[in-house]
């Protein structure tokens, strides 16, 4: 039973830490429907490096959930980059695959979509594997719809990924 659960904006003091979760989170998202051998490239130590880095710049705008202390998940937001967007982005959402099932992904989507609400976004967009039946649920089930966009990314081969949106409520 988890007990409790806090979402705090991640600090430069964070690196490490949030490192371990970005790579642990990724390889819980991604572990069928990615290749092993690129998922084997996804390590804490890349993704500490990355993130000393962004949390030192002020880069981006990211908020961990703790749960009994512990890192259990995160939110990247992308904020409008000048005073005439009204564009936010959800940049990365992932839980540790035990947090899966207790709501914490829908409390920390809420977190993300207030910060945009307070920057003045009216829509938040996100990009999401086609392939990912399970995450497009969970966007779907929390408002989000394709919004007829489509990019592919290398993953170790090439993959489709789709644009969702939504609007955020005033």
């Amino acid at each position: 039973m988890l007990k409790a659960a806090v979402i705090r904006q991640a600090l430069p003091a964070d690196w490490f830490e949030l490192g371990e979760l970005q790579a642990r989170s990724y390889h819980d998202a991604y572990r069928r429907l990615l290749p092993n051998d690129f998922l084997s490239k996804v390590t804490a130590e890349n993704r500490q490096a990355g993130c000393r880095e962004r949390l030192r710049d002020n880069q981006e705008y990211t908020a961990m959930l703790l749960v009994d202390n512990r890192a259990a998940g995160y939110i990247s937001l992308g904020l409008p980059i000048d005073a005439r967007s009204e564009d936010g982005e959800i940049t990365a959402l992932y839980l540790l695959r035990e947090y899966w099932g207790h709501k914490l992904g829908t409390r920390l989507m809420g977190w993300g979509m207030e910060r945009l609400r307070e920057r003045g976004c009216t829509t938040a967009g996100l990009w999401v594997l086609e392939k990912n039946a399970g995450a497009r649920r969970f966007y779907e089930r929390r408002g989000f719809r394709p919004d007829g966009q489509q990019r592919v990314v290398m993953r170790g081969d090439a993959f489709v990924q789709l644009r969702y949106e939504k609007e955020i409520e005033a």
